[in-house]
């Protein structure tokens, strides 16, 4: 123990000796957020690692500012926490901090310098951009952004970027704004077009080649290149061609004065140009080059197949393998940034020092990519569209072919694409008569809307608001409300009977449904309705017509387009089930059974031993069966038919069914009209059956008025020999009723009189 002791004694000396010796507090380790890390909120919470001093007097400094020297930080006062939460950081902005720690008044240094940058924009979320499938009272949301003070959300039917026609058909590639009235559009087979405010005019360029890229200096200096290495120079009245000295195809050009430019094309072909001399580089690779930008003559970058990016310093160029895709656009805002677009989606960045993999929002194809300040746009694959606004997202195609070429300014813009697409900017749009604003609370993440036109083609953004800046906008996506409901039941050109429940898909947001069938699909004389479901009962149908029907939609604002127009025919022949036809040892007194029709107010059935029907039978009934009151004959071929009655309105006759009834059934015949006798008859409905039976069984009791109504019924049991069975029926009013007496197949009927 004491050999315990004494090492025990010896660490805590040298523990306290440590700690009276120190004299140098360390600087705190930042934890979050992580350093360049982009997308935090105006109230970002900046944490840092708590340090151990002599003291327990601990605290910590923040400095926040916008430039990595700190030359105009804000320092925070000196707190004991390990957090600060910021508040009102502007939107889109970078900033720099770092912390120091005192023990007492003892300082350490600063910590090591941290960056992060604000969010630009609100994240959309749904619609889904170029939805078409919303209903008149979509629900709008996006990602929240903590520490501001409200929304705005802006919905409108007008948009800055529009669908133009362009004249032609064959496919754009590139395009060029030098102003507002005077870009240019080059394309396939030699195609120019030129429009100088007044919509786009082709321009002859003298040749039939492919014409792939374009760019203009100013307006009386412009070049075009294509294939077979054709360079047309614009001098501000005609396209002339120029030989630069190469035959492969030329697929990318930048000009930045009169003096510099450059190509490239297939097989990793550049030319550049100073001062009217065309030189063919030697790059050491000849992978594709799709794209060219020339920031000044010792500064130019290219990208293309191979995942190659090349970059020119005035004495060399170098190509690096830059992500996992081919590259198809590459735009340089300068030395220190650029992107280039590609395969996939695939968007890099540069930063000044390397390129790195940023998220896009697509995954189809992109093939240009164009900058305006700090804005950007690319396009590509299926009209795909995204812009930047301090991050890439998904903006509203306004097409869905394939865009090829883009290019944006202060005020303008134009992708351009397949089959003579062109979709060009005018101004922001959010400006017509329809326009929407509302705010929105802070802690709201979705808006309900209401009411929006039928068949309606909408945009909308969004930004966010606190005491010191507004973000800026979302990208803004669009959906299209449906013009009209979707039918469902009856099926288009179906059979049907008189009484119909008419079915179509919820139209949500709507008051009230209008409802028109006729027998015309011009709807002349409709029957109409106003339900307030997605569904309808109608009836009064007449038998073997054929109907149209529809269904439009209604809210307070608005009344949709009629949905599609489907028709249906009415029944017009009944079916018979039973007895069936050709059946034979059919029961003297059948029950005929045939297949009902709904809406239908009665049937009638005929009966007779004549195909012709000349003597026949004929019953009304209400219901789809009769069960006969008296035996037909026996051993004898019976023929029977049946239609439908609606009002005055009757159905063509079923087919015409036959049947044979059994013939005499000898000693086994159990009853028959001659040994059934009633007393008292007349009577007051109070009486006694006598009958023999040869069997002991159950029989059945019936009595029926003179329309074939059942007015009584009752089942007894019989034994063999005499049976008398005691009838009483209640409130039988005076007139002259059939008795039926039925066991199994035999049948007797009786005249019963009540006075």
């Amino acid at each position: 123990m004491k050999n315990i002791y004494s090492i025990l004694s010896l660490l805590l000396v040298l523990i306290s000796t440590s700690v009276v010796g120190q004299t140098k507090i360390y600087a705190p380790n930042l934890r979050a957020p992580e350093d360049m890390q982009v997308g935090q909120m105006p109230n970002v919470i900046l944490d840092w690692d708590a340090v151990t001093g002599v003291t327990l007097n601990i605290t910590y400094e923040l400095q926040l500012a916008s430039n990595p020297e700190f030359t105009n930080a804000v320092t925070f006062p000196r707190t004991s926490v390990t957090a600060e939460t910021m508040s009102d950081l502007l939107f889109g902005h970078k900033y720099f901090w770092r912390v120091r720690a005192y023990d007492d008044e003892e300082v350490s240094g600063w910590s090591e310098t941290s960056s992060f940058s604000v969010v630009w924009a609100v994240s959309m979320l749904k619609p889904n951009d170029g939805d078409d499938e919303i209903f008149s009272n979509p629900t709008i949301t996006w990602n929240e952004i903590t520490g501001i003070t409200e929304y705005t959300l802006q919905l409108d039917t007008n948009y800055a970027w529009t669908v133009e026609e362009s004249g032609v058909t064959s496919n754009i590639f590139a395009s060029f704004i030098i102003a507002d009235d005077n870009m240019w559009l080059v394309g396939a087979d030699g195609v120019i077009l030129h429009n100088d405010g007044n919509g786009w005019v082709s321009v002859e360029s003298g040749v039939t080649e492919n014409l792939n890229d374009v760019s203009f200096i100013d307006a009386s200096n412009g070049y075009a290149v294509g294939d077979g290495g054709t360079v047309l120079f614009y001098d501000g009245t005609t396209w002339a061609t120029i030989d630069v000295g190469t035959t492969s195809n030329l697929l990318g050009v930048s000009f930045i004065n009169t003096t510099n430019g450059v190509v490239v094309g297939d097989g990793g072909v550049v030319v550049t140009y100073d001062a009217g001399v065309w030189t063919i580089q030697t790059t050491g690779d000849s992978n594709d080059l799709f794209d060219v930008d020339m920031i000044d003559a010792s500064n130019i970058w290219a990208c293309g197949s191979g995942k190659i990016v090349l970059n020119y310093d005035g004495v060399l160029w170098s190509a690096n393998e830059v992500g996992n895709k081919d590259h198809y656009g590459i735009v340089m805002i300068d030395e220190n940034n650029g992107w280039v677009v590609g395969k996939g989606g695939k968007i890099l960045g540069w930063n000044g020092t390397e390129w790195t993999e940023v998220t896009s929002g697509t995954s189809k194809d992109l093939n240009s990519v164009s900058f305006s300040g700090n804005m950007g746009m690319a396009v590509g694959k299926s009209g795909t569209t995204i812009m930047y606004d301090g991050v890439w997202s998904k903006s509203t195609s306004m097409v869905n072919t394939d865009l090829y070429g883009v290019m944006i300014s202060s005020n303008n813009g134009l992708s351009v694409g397949k089959d003579g697409a062109v979709v060009q900017k005018t101004g922001e749009g959010f400006n017509s008569p329809f326009l929407a604003s509302f705010n929105i609370q802070a802690d709201e993440v979705s808006l309900l809307l209401g009411e929006l036109l039928f068949g309606q083609k909408y945009y909308y953004r969004l930004n966010a608001i606190h005491g010191a800046d507004t973000s800026l906008w979302s990208g803004v996506k669009s959906f299209t409300t449906l013009a009209s409901p979707a039918l469902s039941s009856p099926a288009n050109s179906s059979t049907t009977d008189l009484y119909i429940k008419f079915e179509w898909e919820e139209y949500e947001g709507t008051t009230n449904y209008i409802f028109e069938v006729d027998d015309n699909d011009s709807f002349t004389q409709p029957r109409s309705f106003s339900p307030d479901d997605d569904s309808l009962w109608v009836n009064d149908l007449v038998f073997g017509q054929e109907y149209f029907w529809r269904v439009a939609a209604q809210h307070e604002e608005d009344i949709s387009y009629w949905s599609d127009i489907w028709s249906f025919t009415t029944v017009n022949n009944i079916t018979l089930e039973s007895p069936a036809n050709n059946e034979t040892d059919v029961a003297p007194c059948p029950s005929f059974v045939w297949t009902g029709v709904a809406g239908a107010s009665g049937y009638e059935l005929w009966v007779d031993t004549d195909a012709a029907f000349g003597n026949a039978i004929v019953i009304m009934t209400d219901d789809p069966n009769y069960q006969c009151e008296s035996q037909l004959d026996k051993n004898t071929d019976y023929f029977w038919k049946v239609r439908g009655k609606a009002g005055v309105d009757v159905s063509g006759w079923s087919d015409t069914w036959t049947f044979k009834t059994e013939g005499p059934i000898g000693i086994l015949e159990q009853i028959s009209n001659d040994n059934v006798s009633i007393y008292p008859n007349p009577g007051d409905g109070n009486f006694v059956i006598n009958f023999s039976s040869s069997v002991t069984d159950d029989f059945d009791i019936s009595v029926f008025d003179i329309s074939g109504k059942l007015v009584y019924t009752s089942k007894v049991k019989c034994i063999v020999g005499e049976n008398n069975i005691a009838v009483s029926i209640d409130n039988i009013i005076s007139g002259s009723y059939n008795l039926v007496i039925r066991n199994n197949t035999q049948v007797a009927t009786k005249r019963l009189v009540i006075e």
